[in-house]
Parts: C-alpha cells; structure tokens; sequence
C-alpha cells in the first residue's frame, strides 16, 4: 500500500494539464505535484514556476523515468495518448488518462492490454462522474424512487471553436469523438443501458473553415437503446453567451435535471413537484468534478484498489461517438456493433 502523499507527474502542459496541474497543486491533498512534462520544455518551466517548482521533463520517456514520480496524469493530444500510455506502463507508473484513451477501437484495446500486462493501473477522466450534480442525480436514478428511465437528453456547448488544428479528427477524433464522449458516458452512466444504435446530423453553418479539416461545428445524435430508451446528444463548438453543459434524464415517476441556466445547479421532479439543488456560483464550473476526480485516482493507490472509471468505459463511450461519426459522415443509422466488430 502506497502511503500519502502519492507524487504526480502531468504529462502536457497545454490547457488542460495546466488546469490538472493548478487543481492537483491546490485541491487535492492526497498527491504532490513532482513532475511535470511537455515536448515544450518552456511550457512545462514556465507553469513550474507557478506551481513551487517541479522537476521539468521534456518528453515521455523522461517522465517515465523519474524515479520520484509514483503516477502520471496524461494531457496530451488524444492522438498522442496510446504512446504516452505505452511509456508510461512499460515504467510502471500508474496513469490517470484524458478521454479518449485513443481514436480507434484498437488502439483502445491496446492501451487496455499494455497496462493489464504491466500491472498498472488505468483510469480515464470522465470528470463528470465525479461531479456533485451529476453524482446525485445518479443516485437519485438508482435508488428506484423516479421509476424506470426512458429518455436521456444533453447539450454540451463550448465558449469557441478549438484551433483547425486540434479540430482535425486526426488529432481530436472530431467533435462525435472529443466533444460527445462525455455525453455518450453519461448516456451509458446514468440510464444503466447500452446505446445500440445512433442516428447522427452534423452543420458548418457558423464556421464553415471546420469542414476543411472534415470536422463540423455543431450536430445531433438520436441514440437507441437496448432496453427501449432513446435518447439525443446536442453539440455546438461555441455560443453566444458562453459554455453550456446540461443534462436530463426523464423516468415513469419523475425526472432528474443537471445543468439549469444560469447557475447550472441540478434539479429532481416527482410526485407533481420540482426541488432545485444549490450551486455557489463562485466555483467554476467542473472544478469540484477535476479535484475529486484526481482525488479518486489517488486514492485507489493509497488503498490498493480498482480505480472507478476503466478502460472499459471508454471503450464503450467511444464506440457510440465512433458510430455517430460513421453515421453523420454516411447519412444513415449505424449499430454499434458495426464499430465495434471492426
């Protein structure tokens, strides 16, 4: 058994691993902050300098080889993360990894396989799983209060578009994949169903330069249960009024809420009344989501256990978002057997 605090590295120092960094540095007391690591050596120096000064790593590998490094937080490119997932297990560090684990269903299984193989641990960051609103409104699902749930329904709208060169589905897996994973999760999560099958729509209305990288700026999924639900996904690369995240799930008695303009709190209905959860709108959206998520991660090394959230549900979540991509590009409903027999 690992003994606290367990020392983490951070693997990219762009904006989310310079958020993990902030959150780990601050908010997570379990881990110390003792490495960080970015091809930009400059980058990784520079958040160093804000954060008491961790060893600096310009690569992988050179993470990987710190001997004072116990687990390693991975926020490179998606593209990038079945390299850095290989290195990282190969040296036996743990590995805490941003969604997706990898573009495609094989590269998937083998970041499955390489850190089963090495024994170490793999969780993947589907932070909203640890966020309070979210959590409670899973809790109130599964306690079998609200009865049996049959429609799930989310939006997920960013502040603006990511740069071409992220939008490229070569380097993100495109909106289907970098975006809507965290609502095909959910999806799974939340209605304790499979999606079997999706039928997807997507538009460059508002930024048309996406399309030059084959990516769009905004779509709609229509998701197919196996146990009879439906359900749609809603994404938008930017708005008007900035980022929106919000989520329902509708049962036979009554319906749980996430995300309520303006202050995104949650909300449960039942019995022909509706109770509005409390938000303090001076923590920023997600913060509490990042910190317990790390918290969680770290905790599963201090006490020797399975981590919450595996390789398995990314899997799974990126098989929908992998359908929904096929069938936006093909224009015609796709099984997610289809994707995941390939």
């Amino acid at each position: 058994m690992t003994v606290a605090p367990v020392k983490l590295g951070i693997l990219g120092c762009g904006r989310m691993g310079s958020a993990h960094a902030r959150i780990v540095a601050g908010l997570v007391p379990d881990a110390r902050l003792v490495a960080l690591g970015d091809v930009d050596r400059g980058a990784a120096e520079r958040l160093a300098a804000h954060l008491g000064d961790p060893r600096v790593h310009d690569s992988a590998a050179s993470l990987a080889a710190d001997p004072g490094v116990d687990a390693v937080l991975v926020a490179v490119s998606s593209s990038r993360h079945l390299d850095a997932i290989r290195i990282l297990a190969a040296a036996g560090k743990d590995i805490l990894c941003e969604k997706p684990l990898a573009l495609t269903m094989a590269e998937t299984q083998e970041a499955m396989r390489v850190t089963a193989a090495a024994g170490v641990r793999l969780q993947v960051a589907f932070m909203r799983r640890h966020d309070p609103d979210y959590r409670r409104a899973k809790a109130r699902l599964a306690s079998g209060d609200l009865g049996r749930p049959f429609l799930f329904q989310s939006l997920q709208f960013d502040m603006e578009p990511p740069p071409l060169a992220f939008a490229d589905p070569r380097v993100s897996g495109g909106i289907w994949v970098d975006m809507g994973i965290h609502e095909f999760d959910l999806a799974r999560w939340l209605m304790e169903d499979e999606v079997d099958e999706v039928m997807a729509y997507g538009s460059t209305l508002t930024h048309p330069d996406l399309a030059s990288v084959g990516d769009v700026d905004s779509g709609v999924a229509i998701l197919r249960f196996a146990g009879g639900g439906t359900g749609t996904v809603r994404l938008a690369r930017d708005t008007t009024y900035g980022e929106d995240v919000r989520t329902e799930v509708t049962a036979s008695g009554g319906s749980v809420w996430v995300g309520m303009l303006p202050l995104a709190p949650g909300a449960v209905s039942g019995s022909g009344t509706v109770a509005i959860d409390g938000l303090d709108p001076a923590v920023p959206r997600f913060e509490r989501a990042y910190a317990e998520q790390t918290r969680d991660f770290v905790r599963s090394i201090i006490e020797d256990r399975p981590v919450t959230v595996t390789g398995a549900d990314s899997r799974a979540a990126l098989a929908i978002a992998l359908a929904a991509d096929r069938s936006m590009r093909e224009g015609r409903p796709v099984t997610v057997a289809e994707v995941v027999g390939r």
